[in-house]
Order: structure tokens, then sequence, then C-alpha cells
């Protein structure tokens, strides 16, 4: 395999284009975010936040050539997938627990006033 030293710089910058795309800075502003990095960053595929935008669902700016979007209307949109996480730990902290003796469930109840002991 040839060495770096040896390609060209500028077939290296044509084959980094080819394989990455062209070159986008973060936004200097982290407030504000373009499609290319919200989609990036996981708030939805860049045509579901297009759509979005289309739709009147979530506010856009218009920098330059570039689309933004706010980091906070971002946020009000996301919709927690699956189950809550302070659930799935009290889920996974029962199912670990050991099982009540029969003494153990009298007492229980006892002490809620829902038998005699």
């Amino acid at each position: 395999m040839t060495s770096r030293e040896s390609i060209p710089l500028r077939v290296l910058r044509r084959i980094w284009r080819l394989l990455i795309g062209t070159y986008s800075p973060p936004s200097e502003r982290t407030h504000y975010l373009t499609l290319q990095e919200a989609a990036a960053e996981g708030f939805g595929a860049y045509s579901t936040l297009r759509t979005w935008i289309a739709r009147g669902k979530l506010p856009a700016y218009k920098a330059g050539n570039r689309v933004q979007v706010r980091r906070d209307d971002l946020e009000a949109l996301a919709v927690p997938v699956g189950i809550d996480p302070v659930e799935r730990h009290a889920k996974a902290l029962v199912d670990a627990a050991p099982r009540l003796s029969d003494e153990q469930i009298a007492r229980l109840r006892f002490a809620r006033g829902g038998g005699q002991r």
C-alpha cells in the first residue's frame, strides 16, 4: 500500500469529499443547529426534519443558504421511546428481589391494616 506522502493532497481531498461529503464545520452557536447537525445528533432524519419544518411543527431560520433550527425546539419535539429509565430500573430491582415468605406477606398485610396476626 502506498504511504500518504506519495498521494497528492488534491487527490486525498477529492477522496475525502467522495467518502464523507463536503466538510461542514459545526455551528458556531451551539443553540442553533443546521439540519445536518441535528440529524447527526439523532433528532431525526434530514428528510423528517424538513417535513416537520414544512408542516410548521418545527420552526426554522435561514442563515445564508443554510436552514438552522434551535436546539430547544428540537428537544421540545423529542419523544421518549420505549420504557422510562426509572421504570426499567425499578422493574429490574423487583425482578431481582427474592420472593417473600408467607410470614413476610402476613406481616405486610398486618402492617397495612388488612389482616390479623
